[in-house]
């Protein structure tokens, strides 16, 4: 059975990349082969697995182990049942300014949710009234890199243009995913993530400082979840805890379940 889920950063999540590079920032976050942020299918099963051991199957270790199979050093290595796939991003928030209600919008990319619409029906579930993808001419990027069902807002300083109203009856049908107030950029690429400076103080005197990248709250990923049978045993209705820096309130996520 394909269980499919929403992923909504309820704080900033870090999930580091673990790779040496030069840039001004030292700690990055994992993204794909299209430089787009990504939790690897890795990173969710061993969180998933850790508050699984934490909080539903404490006393249940053979239960734990046929879920997320046996881990090293536990003698005989077996796969688990469940298969886990990458935490693919669908949008993050940018600074909006031109309104008095919105502070930032939820902004995707046609390459974004194009790929979560073809994960969906390669994996023959029909959510969204047959939508499958969207198509490039029903956005006109002509007039600006945002087009936005807002209308006279400017997102990361530039004039967002207004979606026609073919388009948003196409993408209104998208609501569960991108939110009742959207954007869609060109390429996410152009917009740098935030970077926080984090310090490291040894009797009040700092002894070491670094620039970190994270992935903002109200940031939406999608993961599917393959279970042998109708259920999925893990109790997805919680926040979870994912990456880094927990004590500091970073990776606190939730899942909702769209299929």
């Amino acid at each position: 059975m394909v269980h499919l889920y929403k992923i909504e950063c309820l704080t900033n999540l870090h999930v580091g990349s673990g790779d040496v590079n030069y840039n001004i920032v030292d700690n990055e976050v994992e993204k794909d082969i299209n430089g787009y942020p990504v939790i690897h299918s890795s990173g969710l099963k061993g969180a998933l697995r850790e508050q699984a051991e934490k909080i539903q199957f404490v006393n249940d270790k053979a239960k734990v182990e046929a879920i997320f199979g046996q881990t090293a050093g536990s003698g005989v290595v077996k796969p688990g049942s469940y298969k886990f796939f990458d935490g693919c991003i669908i949008s993050r928030p940018m600074r909006v300014s031109g309104s008095n209600t919105m502070a930032s919008i939820s902004v995707f990319t046609l390459e974004s949710i194009n790929s979560f619409l073809k994960t969906v029906s390669v994996f023959g579930l029909d959510l969204f009234d047959g939508i499958t993808h969207i198509d490039e001419a029903l956005i006109n990027f002509s007039e600006s890199s945002f087009v936005s069902n807002v209308s006279g807002i400017f997102i990361e300083g530039e004039r967002a243009a207004v979606l026609s109203q073919n388009a948003q009856n196409s993408l209104n049908k998208l609501k569960t995913v991108i939110g009742e107030k959207y954007a869609i950029v060109k390429d996410f690429n152009s917009y740098s993530l935030p970077v926080i400076a984090r310090n490291y103080l040894e009797n009040g005197i700092s002894k070491n400082l670094w620039y970190e990248e994270v992935v903002p709250h109200g940031s939406v990923f999608y993961m599917l979840i393959i279970t042998p049978g109708e259920e999925n045993k893990l109790e997805m209705d919680e926040v979870k805890q994912i990456g880094g820096h927990a004590s500091i309130g970073c990776g606190f996520t939730k899942f909702t379940k769209l299929n």
